[in-house]
């Protein structure tokens, strides 16, 4: 392959970044060596950056940020319109086409193990910025800087030139398989998005935003209070524990009233069973109007990407726990799939390429054989499978397929079968000392009203006076399953 060409290129300089740092960039990690001074080559759209002082147990500092335009990361998202005035106000013409190529600039802060950008706040960091960007082609040359890549590159061995160059090619094909990956992770990522749930963002010296998240930020429904310590957001006389427990502000998902206020009787237990209302309450209530409804569709997927993206790179508890929430609450709707069609497929085509990406965490993201998002999963998607098919009875929709084609991928990689008529509830195991037992799946007894589910019957006696009882004061005596 020819040699990288000099000529300068998006770049991030990372001045002072001590040895065996673990760094991430979007979806590859790497250990940073003494020679190691950035990345290069940066390509437009969004890009994630994060550290930490170990690989496993540390905490990671991380920052999102925009190369090029950022303007048009709105219009990328469905967006539309960006309410951080601030964002629009400082970033106008700044790496846009034709503008000065982007030099970003963040060095390691001891105090806080992690990078902070030279923002120019005094002349002393705008001379260390010039210095910084006249030293570049130094640093270029002496190879200080990483080669940006969407994947890490397989290793090579000693072999013949013919074989050099189908690796070559190979190399190039999963390069832009990775970067069409990334592109598809975060083409609902938007600054509203994450000013809404990061806060306003810091400027560099040059007023390029960026947007800080650490694997300790919490949102508040699943923050632990501590009696004594200070919950999320708090902010310590040295200003580190507030950047380290920022607060995440999710869109509100509450599975446990999935109904309107006042809503008594059938409606009640419709709208417990089916969650449309709850989602359309949700978009709603962020709209300025119906046809605003699309823009706050664009936050949901959004929010769906970070919240996984900040699981697959920073271990973020909070933002699995979201991501779970989302899910459970968009895959439990039956009216809604045929009122917002683009939205359920935009949603499963999300969810396949999130399941691709699952075993770029060394051991997988998820156990997929575990309670924690193989059980999760499968569950919902089977009956989301099952409400699909009642919807639409046969006909032809887009979300039909694009399901057809999620089904095909989990039970290639997986093994799952959605199809409940497919699913063997009570058969004959064979152990291994030949002995058969005969085993019945429960997981489903919640939907079949089985077992611990049945329904209730409860004698309150007939007639009134003495003899009736009060549904409060029923003795257990009197409860039946059926």
């Amino acid at each position: 392959m020819p040699p990288p060409s000099l000529s300068p290129t998006p770049t991030i300089l990372l001045p002072h970044l001590p040895p065996k740092t673990l760094v991430g960039i979007d979806l590859i990690t790497f250990t940073s060596t003494a020679n190691f001074h950035g990345i290069r080559d940066l390509p437009e759209g969004w890009h994630f950056l994060y550290t930490g002082t170990t690989e496993s147990f540390s905490l990671r500092c991380g920052a999102w940020f925009y190369v090029g335009d950022i303007s048009a990361a709105d219009a990328a998202a469905a967006a539309g319109h960006a309410d951080s005035t601030a964002v629009d106000r400082r970033t106008q013409g700044l790496g846009g086409a034709g503008g000065e190529t982007e030099i970003r600039i963040w060095k390691w802060d001891q105090n806080v193990e992690a990078l902070v950008p030279l923002r120019g706040d005094n002349d002393a960091e705008r001379q260390e910025a010039m210095r910084h960007k006249a030293n570049l082609g130094a640093v270029w040359q002496s190879g200080g800087l990483f080669g940006y890549r969407s994947r890490v590159p397989p290793s090579r061995s000693s072999s013949s030139s013919g074989r050099k160059e189908e690796e070559d090619r190979d190399e190039e094909d999963n390069e832009e398989e990775g970067r069409s990956d990334w592109v598809g992770l975060t083409r609902w990522i938007s600054p509203q998005l994450l000013s809404r749930v990061l806060g306003d963002p810091d400027f560099d010296v040059d007023g390029r935003p960026r947007w800080m998240v650490t694997s300790a930020s919490t949102a508040a429904q699943d923050a632990d209070h501590i009696p004594g310590l200070k919950g999320p957001g708090a902010v310590s006389a040295d200003g580190v524990a507030g950047e380290q427990e920022k607060e995440l502000r999710f869109l509100p998902v509450d599975l446990k009233r999935t109904w309107r206020e006042g809503a008594i009787g059938r409606e009640r237990t419709e709208a417990a069973q089916d969650r449309s209302w709850a989602l359309g309450d949700l978009i709603r209530r962020y709209s300025v109007s119906s046809a605003d409804e699309r823009i706050v569709e664009a936050q949901v997927l959004g929010e769906l990407q970070f919240t996984f993206l900040m699981v697959l790179t920073m271990m973020n508890f909070s933002c699995l726990e979201q991501w779970k929430r989302l899910l459970s609450l968009i895959l439990t709707c039956r009216a809604a799939i045929k009122e917002r069609e683009t939205f359920f497929r935009d949603v499963l085509r999300l969810l396949r390429l999130h399941l691709r990406r699952c075993d770029d965490v060394e051991g997988g993201l998820f156990e997929m054989n575990g309670d924690d998002g193989g059980a999760f999963l499968r569950k919902l998607l089977t009956n989301f499978k099952r409400t699909v098919d009642e919807v639409f009875e046969g006909a032809g929709s887009i979300v039909k397929t694009e399901l057809d084609e999620l089904e095909k991928w989990v039970k290639r990689e997986y093994g799952w079968e959605l199809r409940r008529e497919a699913i063997v509830r009570r058969g004959m195991l064979q152990l291994e000392d030949g002995e058969q037992v005969e085993m019945e799946l429960n997981d489903w007894e919640a939907d079949d009203e089985t077992g611990e589910y049945a329904p209730v019957v409860v004698d309150l006696g007939e007639g009134g006076g003495s003899e009736s009882e009060d549904a409060d004061d029923v003795d257990m005596q009197d409860i039946q399953l059926q």
